[in-house]
């Protein structure tokens, strides 16, 4: 029974650090938002000439690129390199509590409109 005891107890600990683990992590791959100037029209600031697929984890592309492109808009300061990575998923699920739209992860209709700062809702 002591075994059974000490064994939950060093899963407890590991699962605590874990946790403690990956919200440093979290923290640290999505940068507070700063709200750019009101004044830059995403367009011009952004440039894309397609079309706004759903995006999700591991998508690649220009399309990924622009999404990226408008999270960095809202100062999440994350690489455009047109990889959906962690990163990106962390700024997105961010940025969808901040529109106050369900949190997915993924980039769909109504991420986009958030995204563009001339749409609603905004995160601002």
């Amino acid at each position: 029974m002591e075994e059974i005891m000490g064994l939950r107890k060093k899963i407890a600990t590991y699962a605590a650090a874990g946790a403690a683990v990956f919200a440093a992590l979290t923290a640290s791959a999505v940068a507070s938002p700063v709200p750019a100037s009101a004044a830059v029209p995403a367009e011009s600031a952004c440039p894309y000439s397609s079309t706004h697929p759903p995006l999700g984890y591991g998508d690649t592309g220009s399309a990924v690129r622009h999404a990226q492109c408008l999270l960095n808009i809202y100062g999440y300061r994350i690489a455009e390199d047109g990889m959906y990575g962690s990163a990106t998923l962390n700024a997105v699920y961010d940025v969808q509590g901040r529109c106050g739209i369900d949190q997915i992860g993924g980039v769909d209709a109504i991420t986009w409109n958030c995204l563009h700062p001339d749409k609603s809702p905004n995160p601002r």
